[in-house]
């Protein structure tokens, strides 16, 4: 049971990346390579000998390729017990040889239905034989190898060549283990996407696989492990993030970072997508945002928005972060960098502060539909993200909202899009730049946001009178309103929808400020 030599191999590959290096290696070590449909024209193509899958299954391939493997003699082939007397004797009786390798990966289920493939497209790319056999060569891994993703094929080579056309029993197990995740992750994303189209149901399989154990959780005597979503996959995520270096990271580190790169990006795409943008996070609050016209700027004006919450903070830098930028870091405090690209000079200067995390991320675009999960004592609770820019302000108040604010007031609201509520965001213009100067968040009421923490941030930079003041949601009573104007702030944005919003807009009115409605809240639990 330790070293099984390889003597047959069934190739049957939807995505055939790899698969004719890996078979002719075998068809080299005097292994037989049986193949289905395009996979054995492909290896045929190439020039390596194949025996068509009929000569085991004894019968043709039919009903457009449904039909190719699944067969009793197929299945005997895999399934029976080469170190158990009386399967080796009915195999022989039966004229069954054994397979000792499977080489299958599955139709792309999960691409169709990404692409929002039509319902006869989509049941075309369920996969019937490739679990079959998938599940058969797994379940016998005492005796059958199964390789499910050409990302295997190069250490199996290495193997098989070592062992004298032989895998060992470690690596059989392993295998095995990949291919029964594999078969969970397809089956979840079947029945998800049938539940919705068919039945009108949502459905969430939480196919969590190779967590990370980490040192601990939010507090030392927590417990915590990271798991990467196999269904939410994309390069511009914490989850996918290469770190260049540091130590480990923390459960904390990773909520900071994720919170960092989602208030980056929605900053630099509400600014336009183009200018360089900062922001800095500390306990998931953007305690420091700004878009300039340099990444140095941004950084110096992100710091500056709370130098004093900045201390120990995450960093997040739309931009490939320079010499410049790392040595204005260096002698403040930093937990971890999260930028796109760190040049050379720049990293090395990183280099000086081995505890310094260095992560490389693009940043995230609008539009990735990612669902946010999160429990309750006895249940989960599973949301889109929220995507909303509001790209329309509804002017409400005698003094219209100038139009030349509009673009500072989009910045402001993504702001406090990422302020825990009840949020108060207090953002100024700043010659091209953009800045959050005063914010207020986590407060049962956003009065308490306002007056005890944006406003007096926001005063020890200068007067309030040009800055705007986002709220996530609206201001149920006028008293909010009649604060910010204490205060000598002259242009508010909220949501609006209350119903004392007449209320609302005669205070604004008898105070001579300008207000705007955006129609959507902005709530971050």
């Amino acid at each position: 049971m330790d070293f099984v030599r390889i003597r047959r191999a069934l190739f049957s590959v939807s995505d055939k990346d790899g698969a004719v290096g890996f078979a002719r290696f075998l068809a080299e070590q005097g292994v037989e390579i049986l193949a289905t449909g395009g996979t054995a024209k492909k290896l045929t193509d190439a020039g390596v000998a194949v025996t068509p899958m009929e000569t085991v299954t004894g019968n043709p391939e039919v009903f457009g390729g449904r039909m190719k493997t699944i067969s009793f003699p197929f299945a005997s082939s895999l399934l029976f017990r080469r170190d158990h007397a009386e399967d080796v004797a009915t195999a022989k009786k039966m004229g069954v040889e054994p397979i000792d390798l499977v080489v299958c990966n599955l139709y792309p289920f999960q691409e169709a239905r990404k692409r929002g493939a039509s319902d006869p497209e989509l049941v075309e790319e369920i996969d019937v034989g490739g679990p079959t056999m998938i599940r058969a060569a797994a379940k016998n891994h005492a005796h059958v190898a199964v390789a499910t993703h050409p990302g295997q094929y190069a250490e199996l080579m290495a193997e098989i060549e070592a062992s004298e056309g032989a895998l060992g029993f470690s690596t059989r197990k392993k295998l095995a283990v990949v291919a029964f995740r594999l078969l969970a992750t397809y089956d979840s994303g079947i029945a998800e996407e049938l539940s919705a189209r068919y039945l009108g149901e949502e459905t969430h399989y939480l196919c969590l696989d190779r967590g990370k154990k980490l040192r601990y959780g939010e507090n030392p005597h927590q417990s915590a492990t990271f798991f990467r979503d196999p269904f939410f996959a994309v390069e511009s995520s914490i989850a996918s993030a290469d770190i260049l270096q540091g130590k480990a990271l923390s459960y904390n580190n990773l909520l900071d970072a994720d919170a960092a790169l989602r208030s980056a990006s929605d900053a630099f795409f509400a600014a336009g997508g183009e200018k360089p943008t900062v922001a800095i996070i500390k306990h998931l609050n953007p305690c420091g945002l700004a878009v300039a016209g340099g990444l140095l700027e941004a950084l110096e004006l992100a710091w500056a928005g709370d130098p004093v919450s900045a201390f120990g903070g995450i960093l997040c830098f739309s931009h490939a972060v320079d010499e410049a930028c790392a040595t204005w870091l260096g002698d403040k405090f930093v937990e971890l960098v999260v930028a796109p690209h760190v040049e050379p000079a720049a990293l090395a200067i990183f280099a000086k502060k081995k505890n310094l995390r260095v992560l490389l991320c693009p940043l995230r675009k609008p539009g990735t539909k990612e669902r946010m999960i999160r429990s309750v004592y006895g249940g989960v609770l599973i949301q889109d993200e929220d995507e909303g820019l509001d790209s329309e302000l509804r002017s409400v108040t005698k003094i219209p909202f100038p139009r030349e604010k509009l673009a500072l007031a989009s910045f402001g609201i993504m702001a406090a899009k990422h302020l825990r509520s009840n949020a108060i965001a207090l953002v100024r213009a700043h010659k091209n730049s953009f800045q959050l100067v005063g914010a207020g968040m986590g407060q049962p009421n956003r009065i308490d946001s306002l007056r005890a923490l944006a406003g007096p941030r926001a005063r020890e930079k200068g007067g309030l009178e040009e800055l705007v003041l986002i709220s996530d949601a609206f201001f149920p009573f006028a008293d909010g309103v009649e604060a910010a104007g204490d205060l000598g702030i002259r242009y508010l944005v909220q949501p609006g929808g209350s119903i004392r919003d007449e209320e609302v807009i005669a205070a604004a009115d008898r105070m001579g400020m300008a207000m705007a409605f955006t129609g959507r809240r902005h709530f971050r639990h």
